[in-house]
């Protein structure tokens, strides 16, 4: 499948950066599409569709450590 990179990315060994053309395999392109740093050539453009929002369950954690003195 022949890709339209929309971000620089690595990806193994590879660098891919934004506005290159690769052909890759189709797996690998599934991948890149799905995470959005692609996009397929030739395919209409698509909506960009919102993500679903995310809550945050933040927690107050404190870390003590006695002092350890010498001498």
């Amino acid at each position: 499948m022949r890709i339209e990179c929309t971000t620089t990315f690595l990806d193994g060994r590879e660098r891919f950066e934004k506005g290159d053309v690769f052909t890759i395999p189709d797996a690998d392109a599934a991948r890149f599409l799905k995470h959005g740093w692609a996009k397929e050539v030739g395919a209409p453009e698509s909506a960009a569709t919102p993500s679903d929002p995310v809550t945050l369950d933040v927690q107050g954690v404190e870390h003590t450590q006695k002092a350890v003195t010498r001498g």
